[in-house]
């Protein structure tokens, strides 16, 4: 290539970046986020002070936060808690609580589910009269 081609057909720019012009670029774009940083700041503190100032005075008789919240409570720990529920109902179908009373006066007792269908395959289940068609 001849030093007497045009810049525009050397197929690389020919210029450099102007140092001031980048350096002023950097420099704006760092005081407007430092000044966006502190506006934002500002902002929050006087919105803190608004709020504080509209919110109603606590009673100092009032019961304090660290009590445990009304029912029905967040559950943590579902997993589990879900394990020991289905395990307390097992025991209660199968384990040895499964014999005992739902209602002594009435004779109703409960027993386990294997047992139950043990003797309703021995002995039937009891069937009411079908309703005859004689009026």
């Amino acid at each position: 290539m001849s030093d007497t081609e045009s810049p525009a057909n050397s197929g690389y720019e020919t210029t450099d970046v102007n140092p001031r012009t980048l350096l002023a670029s950097v420099a704006l774009l760092a005081a407007v986020l430092v000044l966006s940083v502190v506006a934002a700041v500002v902002l929050f503190d006087v919105f803190a002070e608004q709020a504080a100032q509209r919110d109603p005075k606590v009673s100092p008789l009032a019961p304090a936060e660290s009590q445990v919240p009304p029912e029905p409570r967040l559950v943590v720990r579902e997993h589990a808690d879900l394990e020991s529920v289905l395990k307390g109902e097992e025991e209660l179908l199968r384990g040895p609580k499964a014999y005992g009373w739902v209602d002594k006066e009435r004779g109703i007792v409960r027993i386990p589910i294997e047992r139950a269908m043990e003797l309703i395959a021995k002995e039937g289940l009891q069937s009411r009269p079908s309703p005859s068609n004689s009026p």
